[in-house]
């Protein structure tokens, strides 16, 4: 396309009508007059510049200030295109031509091509709106992804641990607490108890009365690392029963009745027993 050059519409006009000034023109006189007028009259505008050239001609001043004024005005130069390539005339108006009969790609769109245009996925790519077991807690998630201390956090500690995820730790905080939107008995995102929390350091009063979702996964780092954790093992194995992080996936964890599975049904396998494996699926959903 041709650089956006103001006067090429002007250019195009002198090169087809050469006499571009209007049939009458008024002499000079004091005060203010109306020009001679004739009907049916083709008239352009004068060029702004040739005006003020021919002003400064009319200008009482020696011919060495007039010439150096005009010197001065003289702005003429080549038509360019965008890449700066000297263009005649034509190739200028051809383009133009060109660029209205074909508009760059990008902008709007008819009704018809924009029903006919592939949707565009505009979910984030760190969003769980999709996620099967997530999905519910997307919005509460992205909440949470928001904030720089909590996912900076949550970004230390699977640096910590290695085989540990986001969306691990995502899901086991879905199964604890709905992602932190309902503590239930316990209080806290990862349901740390009394005996757990002091043997970790974890100071539980004030965790459970903290609305700051980092403290609550600061308290479960110190949990993990109480019981020397390395990320090897499913997070939601060492929440419910870190004894068993290095058991086989049959190991029986509760056994069928037992007050634990009376408080987390949901641990218990086909059998009604709740093994590592079963525990384990609880936490990670079935994928």
């Amino acid at each position: 396309m041709a650089a956006n050059v103001p006067y090429l519409k002007y250019l195009q006009n002198l090169r087809e009508s050469p006499n571009k000034y209007s049939a009458l023109q008024a002499s000079p006189t004091k005060g203010i007059v109306s020009k001679p007028m004739k009907a049916n009259l083709e008239v352009y505008d004068d060029d702004p510049l040739e005006v003020q050239r021919d002003l400064i001609q009319r200008i009482k001043m020696d011919d060495d200030t007039k010439y150096g004024i005009m010197e001065e005005m003289n702005t003429s130069r080549a038509l360019t295109d965008e890449a700066g390539n000297p263009v005649t005339l034509q190739e200028a108006l051809d383009a133009e031509e060109a660029e209205a009969a074909n508009p760059p790609s990008g902008g709007l769109m008819s009704p018809a091509e924009a029903e006919a245009a592939p949707e565009v996925d505009s979910t984030p790519p760190d969003s769980y709106t999709d996620d099967a077991e997530l999905g519910a807690y997307s919005n509460t998630i992205a909440i949470l992804q928001d904030d720089t201390e909590f996912m900076t956090q949550l970004a230390s500690m699977t640096e910590k641990y290695p085989g540990l995820t986001e969306r691990e730790i995502f899901l086991v905080a879905a199964k604890e607490s709905s992602v932190g939107t309902d503590m239930g008995s316990a209080g806290n995102m990862f349901q740390i108890l009394g005996t757990p929390a002091q043997e970790a350091g974890i100071d539980l009063k004030k965790l459970n009365k903290s609305g700051n979702m980092t403290d609550h996964l600061k308290a479960l780092e110190k949990y993990l690392d109480r019981w020397d954790y390395d990320g090897s093992a499913p997070l939601g194995l060492l929440v419910a029963a870190p004894g068993y992080r290095d058991a086989a996936p049959d190991a029986v964890v509760y056994e069928k009745g037992s007050k634990e599975l009376k408080k987390n049904p949901g641990w218990a396998g086909a059998d009604g027993n709740a093994t590592v494996a079963s525990i384990t699926a609880f936490y990670r959903g079935q994928e």
